[in-house]
């Protein structure tokens, strides 16, 4: 056995001593709090470890299964877990700086109240995780599996989710700044009552979201599939739909003033009124509810979607 191997398995015998005095420390019957630093540990299983409050720097988790561990307020710092699970871990309060989960499990791990600072969760898989009231910043879940996810109330900046899975995800009051969801795609997306500030959800797939009294002005849906979102009382001003795909969207009491329709195709779009149409940038490319090309002129009666095979219309819309 080389010395690497040694001390490896030094790493993991220190690891375990660790847990196990921090258990009996969290549970007040003796041990100490645990601060973890500097270990490479390979291929470990602690299942609903006891690690609350713990402290973990500069440590690496490879292939190791902490399924169902407590982690509440525990925090970390330059960590790396490559491919380790943490199904159903609760990091409730948590502080996560610097760290990388690149092909992670945490399927219904609860991230609640957690603040998050430069991490990345690059291809994780997070579906159905709870993420209320986390703060999140300069972080990264690229690619990563996002589905019935829960960000309520969440304050993201300057985060990366492009190419993630985000059907039927949960956006509800959330605070979101300057992030990329560009290629995400997912059906069902809730963004209601959110704060979406100079965003970019390019090349999205988003068909059937929702964006009800959610403030998106100034944020960007170029080439972006919308079909039958619903952005009812949503403020759009100033956002830029250049080429999406807005086919029976529901804009009922929307702010509309210069939003950026040129290109885009609104085909069958319900519950636009010649005042919201007159506010937003349109041109012969664009494409107006009852079907015919721009500009959108007034009393023009082209904000009356026309009757169509539904059938047919909902296949389009979601292309």
């Amino acid at each position: 056995m080389d010395a690497a191997t040694h001390l490896v398995l030094d790493d993991q015998a220190r690891f375990l001593q660790m847990a196990r005095s921090h258990a009996l420390f969290a549970q007040g019957t003796g041990g100490h709090r645990a601060l973890i630093e500097g270990l490479v540990v390979h291929d470990l299983s602690l299942r609903d470890a006891l690690l609350k409050n713990a402290r973990m720097i500069r440590t690496t988790l490879l292939e190791c299964d902490f399924t169902g561990a407590v982690l509440e307020g525990a925090e970390f710092e330059n960590c790396e877990f490559e491919r380790t699970g943490f199904d159903s871990a609760d990091f409730t309060t948590a502080v996560i700086t610097d760290c990388q989960f690149p092909v992670a499990w945490l399927s219904n791990v609860c991230l609640a109240e957690a603040r998050l600072n430069a991490t990345s969760f690059l291809k994780a898989q997070l579906g159905k995780a709870r993420l209320h009231d986390v703060v999140g910043q300069s972080c990264s879940f690229r690619g990563a599996d996002l589905s019935e996810t829960m960000f309520h109330h969440a304050h993201l900046s300057e985060c990366d989710l492009s190419e993630t899975e985000l059907g039927r995800a949960q956006f509800y009051q959330s605070r979101i700044s300057f992030c990329r969801f560009h290629g995400a795609h997912g059906d069902g997306v809730n963004f209601s009552g959110a704060r979406l500030t100079h965003c970019e959800f390019d090349a999205a797939d988003l068909f059937g979201a929702r964006f009800q009294k959610t403030d998106a002005q100034s944020s960007s849906f170029i080439r972006t599939v919308l079909g039958e979102a619903d952005f009812r009382d949503a403020n759009l001003s100033g956002a830029k739909f250049g080429g999406a795909n807005l086919m029976h969207a529901k804009f009922g009491g929307a702010r509309m003033l210069a939003s950026d329709l040129r290109g885009a195709n609104l085909d069958g779009a319900l519950e636009l009124n010649m005042i919201q149409l007159s506010q937003a940038l349109t041109d012969q490319t664009t494409v107006l509810p009852n079907g015919r090309r721009g500009p959108y002129m007034k009393y023009s009666g082209a904000e009356k979607p026309r009757v169509r095979d539904k059938a047919t219309d909902r296949a389009r819309a979601r292309e």
